[in-house]
């Protein structure tokens, strides 16, 4: 009954936010001749069935390739072309044919290089309900890229000079048409055939089930797949390589799961099989529906080979493959990672797959579900994890730290061009819609969405008549969080038992000068000691554009409240002051009084309020006093992320950085002596990441831990061990910090000849090891350039890495900036270094307070679009604010707390 019941919540939900996105394709109207106004295809025809087959010779080391689509096209509106999608491909012959298999006259077709269509001009007047039509295209393209996208070579290394091919495919968002000319829109669903020539030692997958190979001679063969369900163009894929696999048959009903690798890492596969057997067949239970096809492959591609993380194609889902690899001793908080990514992934075979958005203006829909599913039904796969507590460290800290700009977009934001349906790829369609989904799954097994209860809160207004419709929908709910940028932030002030409210937006720094109209439906959760039935359920909802909304909760005059105590609501809360005082008395008196997920909501928004206001620190300090006596992962990791923001912020004040730096080393340090640098088998993840948090924080203030520091380094120059943990990686970064001249002069050697051999292959240890170069500052050049570090480790990794080299190893951010300018003068616009530069960019310019740093940042910027320009301004606007009225106040806080 109980899962129904969650299930029955999700169904509604979706229901209801899919009725806001429909889905049926209907036509556009074009203007006539060749003057598209839209980047949107017009649909005056649309394709129900794709033939496609590719000739390849990857086996040979040949790039190139040929291709045959065959389109099955109906007619909705008269017209006398075809328009689709192509770029890369040449056309070498196109013919249309009718129902009966006659050809009709093509008089000409074209190509818009802009708009990227593939206009064909026939000979007569098609009109609709006259049959179904068959476009047939032969082309020639070829791999031989280096965008990482579309269909593409990777490689690998078997032995001295020899190398291995293979040929995959990244299609979303809007490359499928640079493989094959195809109708490249999301909201157009098809079934596919796919049959793939390849050499007799290599072999093809695809979406689907293979069917049957036919020997073709001349050392080739054709492998054919069963026809797919219906689905996007950006689900298509393929793969043409010799990766070996490790696979387990399920039953009732069967389903071939497969994890697929070079032949020198299969061994490091089998754990992300089983972590596939358990979620796939866990979310099956959970919505009450088996997943569409009899088998799923996962493919673990070369790291520096895959810009996109993972990719979830229908039945065949890329990774990197550090992201997928795992071996016994690599610890709990590894399997963390595999979890959660191919979570990610295998919710998308529901949510995105089977129901998708029209267009990618609602990508946050199959987006935020996934993220949001990743962690809830992990929890159900994999409960020995602990994933749904780490919701709020993850996608909500996240989702938090993105929305809080004058820049931000909201969720719901429509645009066509291709670099700008790139920019939709952010933590607003992950991360916030997460969050949002989330609240309203928890207001729905609350059953608190309907019209009574909503009107309850309606006559809670103080003093002000709410004029709203008779009956309110889902829609307008949901609705004042899709459609409106920026997260909530919910003031909350006490008169005896009566609680008052106010909504505004929440703005990090540099508020507008005419206020914010931004005002939400936002679902208000409290608890107090004696009373805890609303703490993660709605106790009222706060209805937009109103000046005060009272909520009576019987409390003695002594006891404390906390609002959104386990961030199930997406807002922020701000207490008076004396409300503020009392929680922090008593949290600094037995902060077990009140929930781990309570202790870091309170941090982070009484952190960020602060800051946002340009004072009140003493306060700050005060509650951040207690983490000397914290031991639970969950605030700790929120604290951890602010303080390291802090740090960031403070780096050029001597004073107040090096006030901070003790400040923070005195709260982590018992944390530091509770735990030690050792990682032990078994523990949990919280642990590893709490161990790795305190060596981050505190080894710099701690002989033994320094001494340590230096025996990992050591350890390292002799020999390369087979697996890193988190824990060794924080341990070894320290360590490689306080390196003496001789080691300085050895050790970037040793560990580019480690890098460098073949014989390592387990992924991990490799980005463990990448990753560390940078914390030799300055001296990880002789090994590689600042940018090349920086394009090479994932995005999720940049963070720390900056950190380390700007914050701790004080590189300068010029030395970085040209660097990057340097690498991305000699790489065409095409390359995935420059489409990656932005992101870079926009991660260091959040370091920038100097004018010749920013300037430096402004001329690298202007190669790009003028909206890169204009969100590095924004970000370095937000800077110098926050340097303006958080420095000064931060530092003389932190001289009283130690002069106290």
């Amino acid at each position: 009954m109980k899962t129904f019941r969650k299930f029955a919540c999700s169904a509604l939900l979706l229901s209801a936010l899919l009725a806001v996105t429909p889905s049926v394709v209907r036509a556009r109207s074009i203007v006539p001749g060749r003057a598209f106004d839209t980047y949107r295809l017009p649909n005056t025809t649309v394709p129900t069935h794709y033939t496609l087959r590719l000739d390849t010779d990857i086996h040979r080391e040949i790039f190139d390739y040929t291709g045959n689509v065959q389109i099955t096209i109906n007619v909705l509106e008269a017209t006398d072309q075809i328009v689709l999608h192509s770029t890369r491909s040449e056309i070498t012959q196109l013919q249309f044919r009718n129902s009966a298999g006659l050809k009709i006259a093509v008089k000409n077709f074209e190509l818009d290089e802009d708009k990227e269509f593939l206009v064909v001009i026939l000979g007569t007047t098609l009109q609709p309900n006259t049959g179904t039509y068959t476009l047939e295209i032969d082309f020639t393209n070829s791999i031989a890229r280096n965008d990482q996208a579309g269909f593409y070579r990777s490689s690998y290394d078997v032995a001295e000079g020899v190398r291995r091919y293979l040929g995959l495919t990244q299609f979303e968002s809007v490359d499928a048409r640079t493989s094959f000319p195809c109708y490249d829109e999301p909201g157009i669903k098809t079934t596919y055939d796919i049959l793939i020539v390849c050499g007799t030692n290599y072999h093809a997958r695809s979406n689907a089930p293979l069917r049957g190979i036919q020997l073709l001679g001349g050392g080739k063969k054709l492998s054919t797949f069963a026809t797919t369900p219906r689905m996007q163009t950006y689900l298509v894929a393929w793969l043409i390589s010799d990766f070996e696999y490790e696979r387990e048959v399920l039953t009732d009903p069967q389903l071939a799961i497969a994890s697929w690798s070079k032949p020198s890492s299969v061994n490091l596969l089998s754990y992300s099989v089983d972590a596939s057997k358990r979620f796939i067949r866990a979310m099956e239970e959970y919505f009450g529906q088996r997943y569409s096809m009899n088998k799923i492959d996962n493919v673990a591609i070369k790291d520096q080979d895959y810009a996109a993380g993972a990719m979830e194609n229908w039945g065949l889902v890329t990774y990197k493959e550090s992201a997928i690899s795992y071996e016994p001793d690599d610890g709990e908080a590894r399997q963390i990672g595999v979890v959660t990514i191919i979570g990610h992934e295998f919710t998308h075979q529901f949510f995105g797959n089977l129901l998708a958005p029209k267009w990618w203006s609602y990508l946050w829909l199959n987006e935020g579900f996934a993220r949001l599913y990743q962690y809830y039904l992990g929890s159900i796969s994999h409960p020995e994890l602990q994933l749904r507590e780490r919701f709020v460290t993850g996608p909500f800290q996240a989702a938090l730290r993105a929305d809080n700009s004058l820049t931000v977009r909201p969720m719901t934001y429509y645009t066509e061009t291709r670099s700008s349906i790139g920019r939709l790829f952010d933590s607003i369609a992950y991360d916030k819609a997460a969050c949002v989904l989330r609240m309203m799954n928890y207001a729905l097994e609350h059953g608190v969405v309907v019209d009574s209860n909503l009107f309850d809160s309606l006559e809670q207004a103080a003093k002000e008549d709410a004029v709203l419709p008779i009956s309110l929908s889902m829609h307008e709910i949901f609705g004042s969080w899709s459609n409106q940028a920026g997260v909530p932030l919910v003031k909350v002030r006490r008169d005896g038992n009566e609680y008052l409210f106010t909504q505004e937006r929440y703005i990090s720094n540099d508020p507008p000068e005419v206020p914010f109209e931004n005002s939400w439906w936002i679902p208000i959760s409290f608890s107090t000691l004696t009373d805890n039935q609303f703490e993660k359920l709605p106790a009222f909802w706060m209805p937009p554009n109103v000046s005060e909304v009272s909520y009576t909760i019987e409390t003695t005059q002594d006891e404390v409240v906390t609002f959104n105590p386990h961030s199930t609501g997406y807002y922020r809360v701000e207490y008076e002051e004396s409300m503020l005082r009392a929680l922090i008395e008593r949290i600094n008196k037995d902060h077990t009084t009140f929930e781990p997920a309570t202790r870091a909501r309170l941090i982070d928004d009484t952190i960020n309020i602060a800051q946002s206001r340009g004072g009140n620190y003493e306060v700050v300090l005060q509650l951040l006093n207690y983490l000397q006596r914290e031991t639970d992962y969950v605030p700790w990791a929120v604290a951890y992320d602010n303080l390291r923001y802090m740090q960031n912020m403070l780096r050029s004040n001597e004073k107040g950085s090096k006030l901070l730096q003790s400040f923070v080393e005195k709260m982590a340090s018992s944390l530091l002596e509770r735990y030690g640098v050792n990682h032990r088998t078994g523990e949990s993840a919280a642990v590893e990441e709490l161990r790795s948090i305190a060596i981050d924080l505190a080894c710099s203030g701690s002989q033994s831990c320094r001494e340590k520091a230096n025996a990992a380094v050591h350890s390292l120059a002799r020999k390369v061990k087979n697996h890193y943990t988190i824990e060794d990686e924080a341990l070894l970064c320290q360590g490689l910090q306080q390196l003496d001249a001789e080691q300085r002069k050895t050790l970037p050697d040793q560990i580019s000849r480690a890098l460098n051999d073949k014989s390592l292959d387990n992924p991990t240890t490799r980005q463990i090891l990448h990753q560390s170069m940078g914390c030799m500052g300055m001296d990880m050049t002789k090994l590689q350039s600042f940018a090349k570090y920086l394009f090479d480790i994932s995005e999720s990794d940049r963070p720390k890495a900056l950190h380390r080299l700007l914050v701790e190893l004080k590189v300068s951010l010029g030395e970085i900036v040209e660097s990057l300018q340097s690498e991305l003068s000699q790489r065409n616009s095409n390359s995935i270094y420059y489409k990656n530069g932005p992101k870079i960019l926009f991660e260091i310019a959040r370091y920038a307070t100097d004018s010749s740093e920013i300037e430096l940042l402004n001329s690298v910027a202007s190669s790009y679009d003028p909206w890169v320009v204009s969100e590095i301004k924004q970000q370095v606007k937000n800077n110098l604010r926050w340097m303006e009225w958080n420095e000064e106040p931060l530092t003389d806080a932190l001289t009283r707390f130690f002069d106290a």
